[in-house]
């Protein structure tokens, strides 16, 4: 209507104006056409009326002359999937898209009945708004004219912020994965597979498959059926099979104390007290203490990994494949779901740590999954209650108190890595933190484990919050971060080693991880409001409402980086081997890249293209030993924008 091409502060003239053109419509003589016309359409009117009460059949059903129930719609427009149409349309004859031609005239129909009523009603308002006010209806202004959009409501920031920390779900070869907020890095090495099989420039450790059917097929049964103990088995020739096949005593402690060697100054999961003094005796029946089927999976599975970080033997060798199979399938011949102890938790602990070690990409998620296994079971026998209450004293409370806190500080961990939820909550567990008392009493002579009394209450004043703030569905308010910042930085410094000396491997990668364990924590509880302040203004980041996390995460990446790349210049077999170490320094290289891609317009120090630079030689050096380092060299060579 020719009224819509003005103004509403012209409403109330347009609106008379069409009023009075249909007066005089309406005054005018009609014609004899005019009559006949208007009798037809009459009669039209008085059939859709009648359709419409269902008096009689609908105009569908009457062209195809079949019986209509007279509803309005009637089923068998239902059932013909018409019901739009119904009482009064119809579909026209012809093949193909004539359904759509009719409900598509159809609702171009009401559409136009539709525009017709709105523009009566807004001739109405239009009057009674004259009769009150000088000043046209709120609803009749420029804003709300055709061809604006009508104004949408304000956008809920916090169902916004919902949506963002959700992450991402990985779909391939009909296997589903899950990348909560803090696992970017993880998903980009998932796909970095892809490009893997050439090699980044050529350098590619090589990967060895242990040939499983030079053992007896029941033992391969076992350990296909893990963790379910196949029906019908007789568990004790089975398991004196497997004794069998155990190494040496020699190489048996041999391999013990390279693996707490080795790897005790990450995890403490079983001491050289325990693994030598007394499970090795009773399975190699030197002392006449009982031992079951478990305990028997966690000493072949501790072998496992200790041939894993053989430095004389290659990274990913079959005799570490070797014990890891036997193991899995002791571990089968006790049911793992229904008998349970300390042993099936820390020999689940292993085989996470084993399958994160085997420098093969698909073990990854079974790590993931191991591990949250080894935490149900800890939760199922009360291992998150402290010892205390169940009566244990000394060193069995102490060493109990000690594992739990590192299965805790490990679930945390690898929660942040994939951005998954972790297994063991805050609310539920009372275990406490041992002293630094009795760390000096019952640590004596033993090779350093894990990062200490100072690493536990980290974890308790520092993981813990930063875990929950990057992993919540609904995100906290960045305050709470800046908070939990200060908080982190404010932590106790590292307390110095003494007598450490630099050819002790155990000593040098404690005190390297330790180095910037805070500066880690950081990286990760800054790490999505640094994308998101990347995204927001790249040519000006700092000047984002999220600007501080931009310089605390690129800070603390370069701590990371750097320690890692003096640590691996002083032990570079054993940090090549240790998959956790190159997951963090690939999360601090996505962050520094993403800088040193807009150094110029940042201005940053230090400068980002060096530091850049300065990871992709790192990672080219460590990819010809490690698969996971040399999955993240081809991401970083591949055209693919970090």
């Amino acid at each position: 209507m020719s009224g819509h091409s003005f103004k509403r502060s012209q409403q109330g003239e347009s609106s008379s104006s069409r009023l009075s053109t249909r007066s005089v419509s309406a005054s005018e003589s009609p014609s004899p056409i005019d009559h006949d016309s208007q009798a037809r359409g009459q009669q039209h009117t008085s059939k859709e009326s009648k359709r419409m009460r269902g008096e009689i059949a609908c105009a569908e059903c009457r062209r195809l002359k079949i019986r209509c129930d007279r509803n309005v719609p009637c089923a068998t427009c239902i059932k013909r999937g018409c019901d739009a149409l119904c009482p009064n349309g119809t579909i026209p004859p012809g093949d193909g898209s004539r359904f759509v031609l009719a409900a598509t005239d159809h609702l171009r129909q009401k559409m136009t009945k539709m525009e017709a009523r709105m523009h009566s009603l807004e001739d109405a308002l239009a009057i009674v708004q004259a009769t009150e006010s000088d000043e046209p209806h709120p609803l009749l202004t420029e804003s709300w004219d055709e061809g604006d959009e009508a104004p949408q409501p304000p956008e809920d920031d916090d169902v916004a912020a919902t949506l963002d920390a959700l992450g991402m779900l990985h779909i391939d070869d009909k296997e589903l994965r899950f990348f909560g907020p803090s696992g970017g890095s993880e998903s980009l090495l998932l796909k970095a597979k892809q490009l893997e099989a050439q090699g980044p420039l050529g350098l590619r450790p090589r990967l060895q498959d242990l040939d499983t059917s030079l053992l007896p097929p029941e033992i391969n049964q076992l350990c296909r059926s893990f963790p379910f103990t196949p029906a019908g088995i007789s568990t004790r020739p089975i398991q004196t099979t497997i004794e069998s096949y155990l190494p040496s005593i020699e190489r048996a402690i041999e391999l013990c104390d390279t693996f707490l060697q080795n790897l005790s100054w990450l995890f403490h999961i079983i001491s050289r007290q325990q693994v030598v003094n007394e499970l090795i005796p009773a399975v190699y029946q030197i002392s006449k203490v009982p031992y079951g089927p478990h305990d028997l999976a966690l000493l072949l599975i501790v072998l496992g990994v200790g041939a894993m970080l053989d430095l004389k033997l290659s990274p990913y060798n079959l005799e570490a494949q070797y014990y890891y199979h036997l193991g899995r399938a002791a571990l089968t011949l006790q049911p793992v779901l229904a008998e349970q102890s300390i042993a099936t938790i820390k020999a689940l602990h292993l085989m996470s740590i084993y399958n994160g070690l085997s420098g093969k990409e698909t073990n990854m998620e079974q790590s993931y999954t191991l591990l949250n296994f080894a935490g149900r079971v800890a939760l199922a026998i009360g291992f998150h209650t402290d010892p205390s209450l169940w009566g244990f004293e000394g060193k069995e409370a102490y060493d109990r108190r000690v594992y739990f806190w590192n299965l805790l500080s490990s679930s945390l961990w690898q929660s942040l890595i994939t951005g998954r939820p972790p297994i063991i909550l805050d609310s539920f567990y009372d275990c406490k933190i041992p002293t630094s008392e009795e760390e000096e009493r019952y640590q004596r002579g033993e090779v350093p484990v894990g990062f200490g009394v100072w690493g536990f209450k980290l974890t308790q004043a520092c993981l813990f919050p930063a875990v929950r703030a990057t992993l919540a569905v609904k995100p906290p308010p960045y305050s709470t971060i800046l908070d939990l910042d200060r908080k982190i930085r404010d932590f106790a410094s590292v307390p110095p080693l003494t007598n450490a000396r630099e050819d002790d491997i155990a000593l040098s990668m404690r005190a390297f991880v330790r180095s910037h364990y805070q500066d880690l924590i950081l990286l990760f509880l800054h790490r999505g409001y640094f994308a998101e302040a990347m995204t927001e203004n790249p040519d000006a980041p700092f000047s984002s409402t999220y600007g501080r996390s931009v310089t605390a995460a690129y800070h603390s990446a370069c701590v990371v980086l750097e320690d890692t790349r003096l640590q691996f210049v002083k032990k570079p077999m054993l940090c090549a081997r240790v998959w956790r170490i190159w997951s963090h320094a690939f999360s601090a290289a996505v962050v520094i890249g993403a800088v040193a891609i807009r150094e110029k317009q940042l201005n940053i120090s230090p400068p980002a293209f060096e530091q850049f630079e300065l990871a992709c030689l790192l990672f080219q050096k460590a990819a010809e030993t490690n698969s996971r380092a040399a999955r993240g060299l081809v991401r970083f060579s591949s055209p693919c924008p970090l």
